[in-house]
């Protein structure tokens, strides 16, 4: 561990043996950032990926310098199909250690890959053209689309949580709870993939209630045992005149008429309404259940649209010559350079860089740069190479470095004069009475301007 002010090797002690700073601190900090790192590697290796992201972004919060953290954070989003986020991750990892940090070979690994740099983009284009499909309620081909994104990205959470809301929406319970198991495989405490499973097994209890249960009847039968046998004993059946059963008809017809008039009509018809009544309540809960669960699809259905819209812009800027990887690779190389001491390879490392894409270290390093690339030292040692080119007769090398002097200070007065005899002796007259012009108009009553005027034509 290194001391954060002067960066020496810290001790036991409470304070920097170096400098006196007192470190009890900044040890505390480096030590919870270090138990929320292994507590992240420990549930990335039982694959509780979402836990892992938590426990590892509270790590980087406390120590933003835990290379091991951020390249694990790293491995677990690209796990998680999340490439984009896993490259940003690397990307950081790779600025803020250049010496032996694998991330380098994670981003060399996806950016020498041109197949796999092809399935990321067809990848989104198709999880955006699955988002499009669910708009236009074609849930249909938006299924058939995220299947296609699957089979290129098994791995995409995401693709298995949205394929799966698809299926709830059209009532394939089984199917929906085949993807979410896909997606438990991958992460298995992802919170949305279990609330949905949640969300299912409700689903799935509450039509088991409400299905009618089927019972047979019973018979009744008069039975009595004598000795070792069972009596099955027969209706008792007597045979009536034809008066007696003419009269029994018409009181039995009178009193069913009667019993149906004043009880069995009056309980039919009240049971009829509270049944429909049942099923007018029952229908409006499943309308309002299903009009929320819809509401709730399509805001997430929105929400999913303009991340993957989001992450499919930050992945077109993290990929390509002129992407934020491209970008941060010719920092790199402008800052060996400088080191190196060699300013030409610092100042064509820099001029290659787009600023706007660098952030915080990264940017204040660049602006360092180009402040000490502008500085008199810088300048002059740009100057005395082309000044040398000039001397031994390599006119094309002088021009080249001249120009860089004088664009980098355009004040130079010898730059500008010998980078005008450059082009003059290299046949280019025109070029070499511009920078002439320039000298003698810039620096009229010197001996270096009587000279251009000699020299013009």
């Amino acid at each position: 561990m290194k001391c954060y002010k002067c960066g020496c090797e810290l001790s036991d002690k409470d304070f920097c043996t170096s400098c006196g700073e007192d470190v009890r601190v900044f040890k505390k900090i480096i030590k919870f950032s270090n138990m929320h790192y292994n507590d992240g590697l420990a549930k990335a290796e039982v694959r509780d990926l979402s836990g892992a992201v938590v426990s590892l972004r509270q790590s980087l919060k406390l120590n933003k310098n835990n290379i091991q953290a951020r390249n694990l954070l790293g491995l677990v989003y690209y796990e998680m199909g999340e490439v984009v986020k896993a490259l940003s991750q690397w990307v950081i990892s790779k600025n803020l250690s250049s010496n032996k940090n694998i991330a380098g070979d994670y981003i060399k690994a996806i950016q020498s890959n041109p197949n796999r740099l092809e399935t990321i983009n067809q990848t989104i284009k198709k999880y955006n053209q699955a988002l499009l499909y669910c708009k236009q309620q074609s849930e249909d081909l938006a299924i058939i689309q995220l299947k296609k994104v699957l089979s290129l990205n098994p791995n995409l959470v995401a693709g298995h949580q949205l394929i799966a809301l698809l299926y709830i929406n059209n009532k394939e319970y089984e199917k929906a709870a085949k993807e979410l198991k896909k997606a438990l495989k991958i992460d298995t405490t992802n919170t949305t993939t279990l609330r949905y499973m949640r969300e299912i097994d409700l689903i799935i209890e509450k039509n088991a209630a409400n299905s009618p249960q089927k019972s047979k009847a019973r018979e009744d039968r008069i039975t009595y045992t004598s000795g070792n046998e069972t009596i099955i004993q027969p209706t008792v059946f007597k045979e009536s005149t034809g008066i007696s059963t003419v009269i029994n008809v018409l009181i039995g017809l009178a009193i069913g008429a009667a019993l149906t008039a004043f009880l069995i009509l009056p309980a039919r018809i009240q049971s009829i309404q509270n049944e429909a009544q049942k099923s007018v309540v029952e229908y409006s809960n499943q309308i309002s259940a299903k009009t929320a669960m819809i509401t709730d699809l399509q805001n997430q259905l929105d929400a999913k649209e303009k991340e993957l819209v989001k992450k499919t812009e930050e992945l077109e800027q993290y990929v390509g010559d002129s992407g934020v990887v491209e970008s941060y690779e010719k920092l790199l190389a402008g800052m060996k350079a400088y080191n190196d001491n060699d300013m030409v390879a610092t100042y064509h490392a820099l001029k290659q860089i787009n600023a706007s894409e660098l952030k915080n270290d990264s940017l204040s390093i660049y602006e360092t740069l180009n402040t000490n690339i502008s500085s008199a030292d810088a300048v002059k040692k740009i100057f005395d190479i082309g000044n040398n080119a000039y001397k031994a007769n390599d006119f094309d090398t002088a021009i080249e470095n001249l120009l860089i002097a004088v664009e980098l200070d355009e004040n130079n007065m010898n730059a500008l004069y010998i980078l005008g005899r450059a082009y003059q002796k290299n046949g280019d007259q025109e070029s070499a009475n511009k920078y002439f012009d320039i000298v003698i108009e810039k620096f009229p009553n010197t001996q270096t301007a009587a000279n251009a005027r000699s020299n013009r034509q």
